[in-house]
């Protein structure tokens, strides 16, 4: 009987720590934001989400294309429909058609400021039960 027991418990931690019991729209913390110059760039850790799945970053930039990804922690339940809201200096920055997210700098040399929240999206695209 206890065998089943630790059974039950470890299928329900297990279906926990897949992000099973995660909802659309649930901020996603923990969650480290990369900045790198496209292409070829070597990306940087920026930020890192906060509780509530929010950041907020200056970065050093030049002239050039800048590509914004996301990635967890190892060992982090991290589900895959994650959702990154950027703005880089108040500007919305949407995806390509890849799913990257790309801002051009036009100066030579300055700072950008990187402002966003990573939250969880449903397979169809819809954040807390809405559609996008």
């Amino acid at each position: 009987m206890t065998s089943r027991f630790r059974l039950i418990a470890l299928i329900g931690l297990a279906l926990a720590v897949s992000g099973a019991a995660i909802n659309p729209g649930e901020p996603i913390p923990g969650v480290d934001i990369y900045l790198g110059k496209n292409p070829g760039g070597s990306p940087i850790v920026v930020a890192t989400s906060d509780r509530e799945g929010r950041f907020s970053a200056r970065a050093r930039v030049e002239r050039g294309e800048y590509a914004v990804s996301t990635a967890c922690a190892p060992r982090q339940a991290c589900p895959p429909n994650r959702q990154l809201t950027l703005t880089v200096d108040g500007r919305p920055v949407r995806p390509d058609a890849r799913g990257v997210y790309l801002f051009p700098v036009g100066g030579s040399l300055g700072t950008v400021m990187l402002t966003g929240r990573v939250e969880i999206f449903d397979r169809w695209g819809r954040q807390n039960g809405t559609p996008r």
